[in-house]
């Protein structure tokens, strides 16, 4: 049985080149071009096994929860293609929308047709060059994080990790606990942590961040 895949791509004239490698293959069907621009209809994605989708019609055309089951009885299952999503939007991608697979547009036909089989059979997809662009681009944004911080911010986690409590923080630092309270809030706010004790581990495991942390200068005003 061919796998039947649905084309759903912002730019209709990749997707009608796609369209056409994959139409090549014995083993693929392609069962539509999604148009941009309007939502997918439940019947139109259950004819598909596999969807290709870019960022902006995954989320602006695609129905949440992957549409209606398809014929063989399971929802289709999403292939994004990697048009400079940006790391952030990706890792969100796999995540809330439960894609199955992540492509590189300038991904070679044989690669493209190996993860459409690889999707169908129920793999995860994501080539290597992904893997190492997401795994350094979301430390870039945790030390893009990390630098934010000022250094009244930097002063307050390098006492968090050495054991102190609020009270002490204010003692040292010549301020009020509710200011402590307030730059803490500030703290998790900007590294999207939202306790002491994941603070701490962050502190630890970021680099960038211990080599940051200052001298504490107790004659610091606010």
């Amino acid at each position: 049985m061919k796998i039947r895949v649905l084309i759903a791509l912002s730019n209709m004239l990749f997707s009608r080149g796609i369209a056409g490698l994959l139409a090549a293959d014995d083993g693929i069907e392609v069962v539509g071009i999604h148009k941009t621009g309007s939502r997918a209809s439940e019947a139109v994605t259950a004819a598909a096994d596999i969807v290709l989708v870019d960022l902006m019609t995954l989320y602006n055309d695609m129905k949440d929860g992957g549409g209606g089951k398809g014929k063989t009885g399971r929802r289709p299952r999403y292939l994004l293609l990697d048009t400079q999503c940006g790391e952030e939007n990706i890792v969100s991608a796999l995540i809330t929308k439960k894609v199955s697979g992540v492509l590189r547009a300038d991904a070679t036909e044989a690669l493209l047709k190996k993860a459409v089989r690889a999707v169908h059979g129920g793999e995860v997809w994501i080539d290597k060059a992904t893997v190492k662009n997401l795994l350094y681009g979301l430390d870039a944004l945790k030390q893009h994080k990390a630098a934010t911080l000022t250094r009244r911010e930097l002063e307050i986690v390098s006492l968090i990790s050495e054991g102190c409590r609020n009270k002490e923080i204010a003692a040292k630092l010549k301020i009020s606990e509710p200011t402590v309270k307030a730059h803490l809030n500030r703290i998790f706010g900007k590294l999207d942590i939202h306790n002491r004790a994941q603070l701490v581990t962050y502190a630890v495991r970021n680099e960038q961040l211990k080599g940051l942390l200052p001298s504490v200068d107790v004659s610091g005003n606010e």
